[in-house]
C-alpha cells in the first residue's frame, strides 16, 4: 500500500509539472494565431513544451504503477493532490503571491484525503473480473454518460461544463480500471500477453474518449465549474468500481462509512474552494517574471478560474 501512495503522490506531481510547463510553453508564443498543425510544430520546438511532455509520460507511468500496489480507492482520491503541487509550483517557478484562503482549501483537500485513508482503510482486492462483469459495468455507465452529455447541451455555461465534467470523471474512472487490469496482464504475461489482450486497448479508447471530453468540459464553461465537478466525481467513480469490479475492501460498520462519506465530503469542499480561489491564470507577463525574477510583475487579472 506504501507503494501505491508513493506512485499515486508522484503522479500528481507529474501531471502538475506537465501542466505548468506546457501552460508556460503556450503562453511564451509569439507569433499570431495560425492553424492548428503550424501551432503544434511551433509548440514542440519549445524545451519547456518538450519537458511538459516528458513529465506527461511519467504522469502515466507512475499511475499504472501505483494502480498495479493499491487499489483504486486509494490511487484516484491521491490524484487530488496535483492541484496543490501546481500551487507550489506557481510559488517556485513564477514566485506567485498565493492568498492565505486558497492554502487554506489545499489544507481541507489534504485533511479529507487523509482521513478517508484513515478511516475508510482501503484494502486491495484480489478478485479478477471477468468478460461479464466488465460488460456490467461499463454498460451501466454508458448511458449516464450519455445522459450527462445530452443534459450538459442546455444551460448555463458553468451547468454544462459541469455536467460534461463529471461525464468526463466516469469515463477517466473506467479508464483507470483498464489500466489496472492491463498492468496485471503485464505482470504475469509479459509485454507479448499485454499486446495481445483487450484490456491495453480499452484503456487507450477510454483514454482518448476522455481527453476528447475533458477539451469539451473546458470549452463549454468556466473551468472551476468544470474542474470541481470531474475531481469529485472521479474519486468517487473509482471507489465504486475498485468495490464492483476487483472486490476491493473498505471499512464497514456505521461509523466507518459515516466517517468515509464526511471525509470525502470535506475532500470535495476543498476541491471547490481551491478552484474558486485559485489564482488568476498564467499569462506572458509572468513568463517574463519568469526569466526576469520576482521584481518583474505582470499585470493583474481579475478572472480566477484556473490553477494554470
Amino acid at each position: 500500500m506504501a507503494a501505491a501512495i508513493v506512485f499515486a503522490i508522484l503522479s500528481a506531481l507529474s501531471n502538475a509539472c506537465s501542466a505548468v510547463l506546457q501552460r508556460l510553453a503556450v503562453v511564451n508564443r509569439t507569433s499570431g494565431a495560425r492553424p492548428g498543425f503550424r501551432t503544434m510544430i511551433e509548440l514542440v520546438r519549445q524545451p519547456a513544451w518538450l519537458l511538459g511532455a516528458l513529465f506527461l509520460a511519467g504522469t502515466f507511468g507512475f499511475q499504472a504503477l501505483a494502480l498495479y500496489f493499491g487499489p483504486l480507492s486509494v490511487v484516484q482520491p491521491l490524484l487530488v493532490t496535483e492541484l496543490i503541487f501546481t500551487l507550489g509550483l506557481r510559488v517556485f517557478l513564477l514566485h506567485d503571491g498565493i492568498a492565505s484562503r486558497t492554502w487554506s482549501a489545499a489544507f481541507t483537500i489534504c485533511l479529507g484525503l487523509a482521513a478517508f485513508l484513515v478511516v475508510a482503510s482501503p484494502a486491495q482486492g484480489t478478485h479478477v473480473p471477468d468478460a461479464g462483469q466488465w460488460l456490467l459495468a461499463v454498460g451501466t455507465r454508458g448511458p449516464v454518460v450519455l445522459a450527462l452529455l445530452l443534459l450538459g447541451r442546455y444551460g448555463s455555461p458553468a451547468r454544462r461544463a459541469a455536467l460534461v465534467g463529471a461525464a468526463t470523471a466516469i469515463v477517466w474512472s473506467v479508464d483507470a480500471a483498464f489500466v489496472k487490469q492491463a498492468t496485471d496482464v503485464l505482470a504475469h504475461s509479459g509485454p507479448p500477453g499485454l499486446l495481445t489482450s483487450w484490456p491495453l486497448y480499452a484503456m487507450i479508447a477510454t483514454g482518448v474518449l476522455g481527453t476528447t471530453l475533458l477539451q469539451g468540459a473546458y470549452a463549454a464553461g468556466p473551468l472551476a465549474a468544470s474542474q470541481s465537478t470531474l475531481l469529485i466525481v472521479d474519486p468517487l467513480a473509482s471507489i465504486l468500481l475498485g468495490i464492483e469490479l476487483f472486490h476491493e475492501q473498505l471499512g464497514t460498520g456505521p461509523g466507518y462509512v459515516l466517517g468515509a462519506v464526511g471525509s470525502l465530503a470535506v475532500l470535495a469542499a476543498g476541491v471547490v474552494m481551491l478552484s474558486i480561489w485559485a489564482p488568476p491564470v498564467m499569462t506572458a507577463g509572468e513568463l517574463g517574471q519568469l526569466r526576469h525574477g520576482p521584481g518583474h510583475r505582470p499585470k493583474e487579472l481579475t478572472s480566477a478560474d484556473s490553477l494554470v
